[in-house]
């Protein structure tokens, strides 16, 4: 009986000791709105993948246009509550971009920002119609470029809206994260203060949060959850 015991108490330190190898102690929660990108993404401190979109009005927009600037790029959504849809945790509608915007240019007159829109899950014409719509409701402007085959998106690695890069005048990917710490850090501007300073930013990379960017199927990305935004 002594021996059955004993057994019974071992086997269960071991089921115990399982669970816990399984249940990492400092396992940090991960949004379920952040989307995952199947490609290889574009690396800090390498050369800015090259891109020619167009904006709301058709006009073409190249990367290679803004040689000798800094250009910081937002992944946005017009209907993701983090990004464009009027919500106390948009970026836009709380004023956070425009506040941004407005630092930027004191940080470095010539920054250049472009808004970039991946959605891929509705008509072409649908997303447009949606960015028409929040940039007649706001002061933005900033071009709203169009990616709806998500090719840009997925070269760059963009998994949310916001997603934040910051290249800098050579063309060279400087930042790509976050767009702030959600407190009073805001890793953009640190980051174009840095470059304008001739100092690498610090961090040069940390986690993006938002909507997870709803790409258009089999384009070799993965889209975002099922949540509508």
């Amino acid at each position: 009986m002594k021996r059955s015991t004993s057994i019974l108490a071992t086997l269960s330190l071991c089921a115990a000791a399982g669970v816990a190898s399984m249940t990492p102690a400092t396992a940090s929660p991960v949004s379920p709105l952040v989307s995952t990108v199947a490609v290889e993404a574009a690396k800090v401190g390498a050369p800015a993948p090259a891109f020619t979109l167009t904006d709301l009005s058709g006009k073409e927009h190249s990367l290679k246009d803004f040689k000798g600037k800094t250009v910081v790029l937002e992944w946005f959504c017009a209907t993701c509550p983090y990004s464009g849809k009027a919500s106390g945790r948009s970026v836009h509608s709380t004023g956070q971009v425009k506040g941004l915007m407005g630092s930027l240019k004191k940080a470095d007159p010539d920054v250049v920002y472009l808004l970039v829109d991946s959605t891929g899950n509705k008509s072409k014409d649908d997303v447009v119609k949606s960015n028409k719509a929040f940039k007649s409701s706001s002061d933005l402007k900033a071009p709203i470029l169009i990616d709806h085959t998500g090719t840009v998106g997925k070269a760059y690695g963009a998994r949310s809206t916001p997603h934040m890069y910051v290249i800098d005048k050579d063309g060279v990917l400087q930042y790509q994260g976050a767009f702030s710490d959600q407190g009073k850090t805001n890793y953009v501007l640190n980051a174009v203060e840095a470059i304008k300073a001739g100092k690498t930013p610090t961090p040069s990379t940390t986690k993006s949060w938002g909507c997870g960017i709803k790409y258009a199927s089999g384009s070799g990305g993965r889209k975002g959850n099922r949540r509508r935004n």
